[in-house]
């Protein structure tokens, strides 16, 4: 059975109450499940298609018009960054209370943010409070920056981003076997939780919330990441390449390195404790399992747990650019 589209769901320009849900990842279903097990109302879903997703390099795009569109209205945008004249046609009729934004990794443009009536709220979780540390991929820059905490911010989107009232703050320790995916489900938990204990106020429109701090010249703005800024540099110290591999593991495309010039991916490590007097990148050992052994900075060296090489690498073969 096909997704009711939003004209047939809303042939009189009004749409029933109660949230929209703007995103396109696996977190962003895990969310309307969520809320509908607790039987919030839930007005419709903006996302986009498969294709969309792969122009745009989208980790674990979820089919959400698939799961969902048989009982809620699912619009798939014409682009990722809701600028087209179809999308501002069709949405412009919608009459939702709130929407909440989680698996969508653009800025949403000004009509959309002023088209729900109490607001659109999503989360930025970094290791600093904000307005320190806006900006993209905060939980991945904040574990290759080898944090221990994130702050979950739940907030109120402006214009400008990560810079809208807060509805609330929680914390979320990063534990050692944590990586980017693991955080992301625990974001996602504590999103759905303020959300959930908010929505009456949210809804209604009576949220009570608190602005940011002014901003000073000493914040950070985390800066885009792409695939390509995932190479690993064997000489840092054992503890930075596992944190640079944990940030960037699955859904994301990996951290690499190179041999005979191919691209592999490294998708699981560990400080081995084992030190060494090789040059960073010597392969020390491989094992039948397929993991191997490498020399890292400062004469220590990393266990290759889960990784793309091929299956005939040999000790004292180099890595590396």
């Amino acid at each position: 059975m096909p997704s009711p589209a939003f004209p047939d769901a809303m042939a009189t320009g009004y749409w029933v109450s109660g949230a929209v849900v703007v995103g396109c990842r696996e977190n962003t279903a895990e969310f309307v499940q969520a809320l509908q097990r607790v039987r919030h109302p839930i007005a419709g879903i903006v996302t986009i298609s498969e294709q969309t997703a792969v122009r745009n390099n989208v980790p674990a795009w979820a089919d959400l018009a698939s799961r969902f569109g048989q009982h809620i209205p699912v619009h798939l945008a014409s682009s990722y960054s809701l600028d087209g004249g179809a999308d501002r046609t069709l949405l412009g009729a919608t009459r939702a209370d709130v929407a909440f934004c989680i698996g969508w990794q653009r800025l949403l443009p000004s009509w959309f943010l002023d088209l729900h009536r109490n607001g659109v709220f999503g989360m930025h979780a970094s290791a600093t409070l904000l307005p320190d540390g806006r900006g993209r991929s905060p939980i991945n820059w904040s574990v290759i920056d080898g944090a221990e905490v994130l702050n979950a911010h739940i907030f109120r989107y402006k214009d400008e981003p990560d810079t809208g009232d807060l509805l609330s703050v929680s914390q979320i320790r990063i534990e050692p076997h944590d990586d980017i995916q693991t955080l992301q489900q625990k974001a996602r938990v504590v999103f759905t939780r303020e959300v959930v204990r908010h929505w009456d106020d949210l809804v209604t429109g009576t949220p009570q919330l608190r602005p940011l701090r002014a901003q000073t010249a000493d914040d950070r703005l985390y800066p885009k990441r792409s695939p390509d800024d995932g190479a690993i540099d064997w000489s840092w110290p054992a503890s930075r390449i596992t944190n640079w591999v944990r940030a960037q593991t699955r859904p994301y495309p990996g951290a690499f390195t190179i041999y005979e010039n191919l691209r592999c991916p490294i998708w699981r490590t560990g400080p081995a404790g084992v030190d060494h007097d090789d040059l960073p990148g010597t392969v020390l050992e491989t094992f039948n399992d397929g993991s191997c052994m490498v020399a890292s900075g400062h004469h220590e060296s990393v266990h290759l747990l889960d990784h793309g090489l091929p299956r005939g690498l040999r000790a004292a073969q180099k890595l590396g650019a």
